[in-house]
């Protein structure tokens, strides 16, 4: 069913047919609907697993990419969760198909001109990750009232645990609270800041692989 919207140009949005129309960030999209009969080829397979390990994984850390992205989005007139996609799936995906998976290392949970922050490491406490940094890293663009985004992703959960304001830059140190867990979990960690007002953000730093376990 379609519906004409009253009192503008935008025309009618919904489904007419085998066409469906609707507004996508300002702009009015109208695609065709149909049922694919041929066989998928090899590539389209692994467009297909790429963009399925992509969205699986995006979809645990949604509520950080959500900051991370939302000033690189902007800049691009497209939502955070499809630049953080495409950025990913440009970058992160490894392997070929049908064994393709997320290269943690290559992973970006923020993007931003914000520099980089140095010496960023993190360490197992009794019931916490500590992550640690340079706080009298100086350059510009850099505040002591910055803010540190902690997360952290356990791949064999599928879960990702986050802090969005877990300190003050000047600090030089920031707590993640975990659960407890008998069995050793990997955790990959990932640290971020952004300025007080939100309107500068930096890359987000991969600070490693930590295996976590409590007693």
């Amino acid at each position: 069913m379609a519906i004409l919207r009253k009192g503008s140009d935008e025309g009618f949005t919904g489904k007419i047919g085998n066409t469906v129309t609707y507004r996508l960030y300002g702009k009015t999209v109208k695609r065709t609907i149909g049922i694919r009969t041929d066989k998928p080829t090899v590539p389209v397979l692994s467009s297909w697993q790429a963009t399925a390990v992509t969205s699986a994984f995006l979809k645990s850390v949604r509520e950080f990419i959500k900051i991370g992205f939302e000033l690189a989005a902007k800049q691009v007139s497209k939502s955070y969760y499809d630049v953080a996609a495409s950025y990913t799936r440009l970058n992160a995906i490894t392997g070929t198909y049908p064994l393709q998976h997320i290269d943690f290392t290559k992973v970006l949970l923020s993007k931003g001109k914000m520099p980089l922050t140095p010496m960023t490491r993190v360490k197992a406490t009794d019931d916490s990750l500590l992550f640690s940094w340079d706080s009298k890293f100086t350059a510009h663009g850099i505040k002591a009232s910055d803010q540190a985004m902690l997360l952290v992703y356990l791949p064999e959960k599928r879960v990702a645990i986050h802090q969005l304001n877990a300190a003050k830059r000047a600090e030089g140190f920031g707590y993640l609270q975990m659960p407890k867990t008998r069995a050793p979990l990997i955790a990959e960690t990932y640290i971020s800041f952004i300025s007080e007002n939100h309107k500068s953000i930096s890359n987000s730093i991969y600070t490693g692989q930590i295996t976590w376990q409590t007693d």
